[in-house]
């Protein structure tokens, strides 16, 4: 187990290597004309950021994408697969409900506005 001299000198380092990088930020994105406003300036400097800060995270980071890309896939394929078997079974009773269905309300054709009124338009 280290000691405690050797953490405290491990988390010096470290701010001091935090240190670092944000002045070599500062001095890679110095002059850039409107830091605040440009979009394209903007993403210049978060990518001048992300490669001075990033490392390792960033293949973590991808990697923790990718895990979440493959559960979300086997989500959606899990629940298709659910989806098929349920019209697999049901499909037989569902249509035969919806055939009842149209039996009982027969078919009716459009009848215009003045449908019906050739009895009482008797004018002559």
């Amino acid at each position: 187990m280290p000691s405690k001299s050797k953490k405290k000198a491990e988390a010096v380092s470290k701010k001091n290597a935090q240190k670092k990088k944000e002045k070599s930020i500062e001095d890679k994105t110095f002059g850039m004309k409107n830091k605040n406003k440009s979009k394209k300036v903007q993403a210049e400097v978060n990518a001048v950021i992300k490669s001075v800060m990033g490392g390792p995270n960033d293949a973590m980071q991808r990697k923790l994408d990718e895990q979440k890309k493959q559960k979300k896939m086997a989500q959606k394929a899990i629940k298709k697969a659910q989806k098929d078997e349920q019209n697999a079974l049901f499909s037989e009773a569902l249509s035969a409900v919806s055939k009842k269905k149209d039996m009982k309300k027969g078919k009716v054709d459009a009848l215009g506005r003045d449908h019906g009124d050739d009895d009482k338009k008797g004018g002559q």
